[in-house]
């Protein structure tokens, strides 16, 4: 529940018309939300990260949180602090190629027992079929992240 109203300029986007320096300083931000937590602790914990003053109250089985932060780039600055980006584009792309590296090779594994089980008469051709597709499709998806992690910087 964030109001918004159109005589404040937004400052977040660099739009301020016909604002000098010293009516920026004065604008806050108003914020006011319901937050679904057990305990009051971690959410005043998230509001001094945020450099915020604020009340807390509790409202049935969630919390009514009311804070009001300074400009919008003391903000942008505090906020840096309350995420730590550590899944960066590299490491999803090592994590999905592991995932599909173990994918390939549980499939590469079946579609030989199904090649061997063809030879012996105990499964129809059109299992192996299958089983290549999928064998192939999770390659050629291995290949891709492979390519997609080096790329990455």
């Amino acid at each position: 529940m964030i109001p918004v109203n159109s005589s404040v300029p937004c400052l977040a986007r660099g739009y301020n018309p016909g604002l000098n320096g010293d009516a920026k300083e004065q604008i806050k931000l108003k914020l006011k939300a319901r937050v679904n937590r057990s305990d009051a602790a971690t959410i005043q914990h998230a509001l001094e990260q945020l450099s915020s003053k604020g009340s807390i109250r509790k409202a049935g089985d969630e919390f009514v949180v009311e804070a009001e932060m300074g400009r919008s780039r003391e903000l942008r600055l505090s906020l840096a602090n309350v995420h730590t980006p550590t899944m960066i584009l590299k490491n999803a792309a090592l994590l999905a190629l592991i995932g599909t590296i173990l994918m390939t090779v549980l499939l590469v594994w079946n579609f030989v027992f199904n090649f061997l089980n063809l030879l012996r008469g105990l499964v129809p051709a059109v299992t192996l079929f299958s089983s290549f597709i999928y064998a192939f499709g999770c390659f050629c998806v291995m290949v891709f992240f492979f390519v997609f992690h080096r790329t990455q910087a």
